[in-house]
Formats: structure tokens, sequence, C-alpha cells
């Protein structure tokens, strides 16, 4: 019995995985820039063609290990990756807001319906630097609807924008709202 006990903690003992040795990259980072597109690609090698292994989004940091040409190896969790250069920015770029010049909703407003109305609906919003509609104003109303234009303009303040950006400074602006019935 001792034997066999001995045996079975001996195999044990010998069936167990060694231990990994895993290398962890040390090297000091020639810099940290920031993602300048929407989405970074980040690739196993410096080849469009090679595997994607990792992704950024716009504004976060890496830190740069090397370059080779066009392309910078960047650090990502399981050791490093490889992306085109130009896709990356110095800090001062990635604080300047990016030119914005023709606005779009961020939440738009809802669609306001009332059956049997014919005609359209001209609102002018005022939309201060941060997005925010301040105020509205009816242009033309042929509908012959005055409840109809209230809703419309209730929803059109609640409407939100991306804010205009012009030579990296947020712009106030007007916007033209038409609704067709």
């Amino acid at each position: 019995m001792r034997r066999l006990m001995i045996a079975i903690v001996f195999l044990a003992a010998c069936s167990g995985e060694a231990p990994t040795t895993e290398t962890t990259d040390t090297r000091i980072p020639l810099s940290v820039e920031y993602v300048r597109e929407a989405t970074l690609k980040i690739h196993t090698k410096p080849d469009d063609a090679a595997p994607v292994v990792s992704t950024y989004q716009h504004g976060e940091a890496v830190s740069v290990l090397s370059r080779r040409g066009a392309w910078a190896e960047v650090r990502i969790a399981a050791g490093s990756g490889w992306v085109h250069g130009e896709e990356l920015a110095g800090a001062p770029e990635a604080t300047k807001e990016a030119d914005n010049t023709k606005p779009h909703f961020i939440r738009a407003p809802e669609p306001v319906t009332q059956p049997g109305v014919h005609g359209n609906i001209t609102l002018e919003a005022d939309v201060n630097t941060d997005g925010v509609v301040t105020n509205v104003r009816t242009i033309r109303n042929t509908t012959g609807s005055v409840s109809l234009e209230q809703r419309n303009i209730a929803e059109l303040r609640r409407a939100t924008f991306s804010p205009v950006v012009r030579h990296g400074r947020r712009e106030a602006f007007v916007y033209e709202h038409r609704v067709e019935y």
C-alpha cells in the first residue's frame, strides 16, 4: 500500500506542466503618442496583410517602441504590434479638436406626425459652441397646424449637435431644419 501511495504521488508530480518562462518586453519607449484616426489597427508585423491583433480608439495613448520606415512598433498587452506611423499624433495635435465644419446631430429630433396634414415647416435653431440648441424660431409653416409647429419646435430644442470646430476653435452656428408633410 505504501508503494502504491508513493507511486501515485510521484506520477502526480511528474504529470504537471512545466513552468512557463514568459519574457516581458522591457524596452523603454521612444515616445508616447496618441491615436489620430477613429480606430487604429495593430498588426502582428509591419504589413497591411498581417493579422490584426488589437485595435485602439481615437485619442488613446500608445507607447512607441521602434520605427521601421512608415511603420511604428507599439506596446500592447500581449507584447507589441505594428501600426502606420501617420495614424499617430503627438500630444499638441492630440489635444487640439479636429475641424468639423458641417453640423450633424448627436441626438436628432424625433419625427412628429399628424395624420392628414400636408405642407412643410421650416425652423431655424441657434446652436451654441457645445452643440446645444439655445433658441428656435419658425421661418415658414404651410401646414396650417400651430400644434404641429410647436411639437416640432419642442423636438428641435431637445436635439444636440456635435460642436462645429474651425481651426481648432468651437463656433456657435444657426441650423435650418425642414420637415415635409
